[in-house]
């Protein structure tokens, strides 16, 4: 039994090094996908047994845990400069029932994070024709799941956005089998709230923690 949990012990010790690793590439590589960032921790580390790799949600609070570290101060600017960006670009698409998702909302962003939305329409169709109405320059990305029926980016004020269309019906979904955590996501009215506590010069706030629902 104690060889067990000696055991267990070991493999904790190894994946939270790796997350920690892993954030510090995305903080400072700027490594976007999670998945790369902790394949390339644990190759660094001489790691190559996948039960050692952290899981998302590891990653993602070792890189909060990081930038309270190293960057607080300017990440908070970052974050609030990148909620206002994400609101404004929400409130373009306001037809389409956007919501925010991804390292924007959950505090996790960094100066190469995209902005990342969802929209829910019958037809994405018209969502192309929006953007071209816009005189949008956008591009066509790979379908994230097999849920989505269109993927775009195009760029914001100089920020990278991703924009990805799902059904209508599909705005009920409120789980995400990814890490067995909940979807993240948040209307346009959480985001005007989120952006009034986000932490910055003109004082403190708290912002939605990984796993909640923002629904």
């Amino acid at each position: 039994m104690p060889k067990a949990r000696d055991k267990s012990g070991r493999h904790l010790a190894i994946r939270e090094m790796i997350a920690h690793s892993a954030a510090r590439l995305i903080a400072i590589d700027g490594i976007e996908d999670f998945a790369l960032a902790k394949k390339k921790a644990a190759r660094q580390a001489g790691i190559d047994d996948p039960q050692n790799l952290p899981t998302n949600g590891e990653i993602e609070q070792a890189l909060k845990a990081y930038r309270d570290i190293y960057f607080k101060e300017g990440h908070a600017e970052l974050l609030a400069s990148l909620r206002r960006e994400a609101l404004r670009v929400m409130s373009q698409f306001r037809d389409f029932s956007p919501y925010l998702v991804g390292s924007v909302l959950s505090g996790t962003a960094g100066r190469y994070s995209d902005i990342n939305l969802q929209l829910f329409t019958d037809s994405a169709k018209e969502v192309e024709i929006d953007l071209l109405n816009r005189r949008i320059d956008f591009r066509h990305q790979p379908l994230p799941n097999d849920r989505a029926e269109m993927s775009v980016s195009f760029y914001s004020n100089d920020i990278p956005v991703s924009l990805t269309v799902y059904p209508h019906d599909d705005m009920r979904r409120t789980s995400s089998r990814h890490d067995m955590q909940q979807l993240e996501r948040a209307r346009i009215d959480q985001v005007e709230l989120l952006l009034q506590e986000t932490p910055g010069p003109d004082g403190a706030g708290i912002a939605i923690e990984a796993g909640q629902t923002a629904e």
